[in-house]
């Protein structure tokens, strides 16, 4: 039995929380998704639990993803994150690499998700392998 990876989703909706678990499951990619909404609920996530990997959307509706990424390269700065959003123009995705996010995928293009999430685990592996 493989690992069951464990992956922190930062999205306000349940639909596309769905999406995104079935995208992960089809491209055979065994993980608990953990779902988040809120910034208070997001670095609870990260102090108490370890992650293999972080999905944010980018536009919550109390809380941006910017913001997100700026927690998580504080706490967790191993652990890859991958924008997942409908709404992040170029500028803000520029941004967001810029700024340390492993990758973005836009939720019109999911298909892009498995191969996004493979690359930032085999990745983040090799790191800790080199450490």
């Amino acid at each position: 039995m493989m690992n069951v990876l464990r992956f922190l989703l930062l999205e306000d909706s349940p639909l596309d929380a769905e999406l995104v678990q079935a995208m992960l499951t089809e491209g055979e990619i065994n993980c608990e998704l953990i779902r988040v909404e809120i910034g208070a609920d997001f670095l609870t996530a990260l102090e108490t639990e370890d992650f293999d990997l972080i999905l944010a959307d980018h536009a919550l509706p109390s809380f941006d993803g910017i913001s997100a990424l700026e927690i998580a390269r504080n706490q967790c700065p191993e652990v890859p994150f991958i924008f997942v959003s409908a709404a992040l123009g170029e500028e803000l995705a520029i941004e967001a690499l810029k700024n340390g996010a492993t990758d973005y995928v836009l939720k019109q293009r999911l298909g892009r998700l498995v191969p996004s999430v493979q690359r930032a685990l085999r990745e983040a592996k090799e790191r800790r392998e080199r450490r």
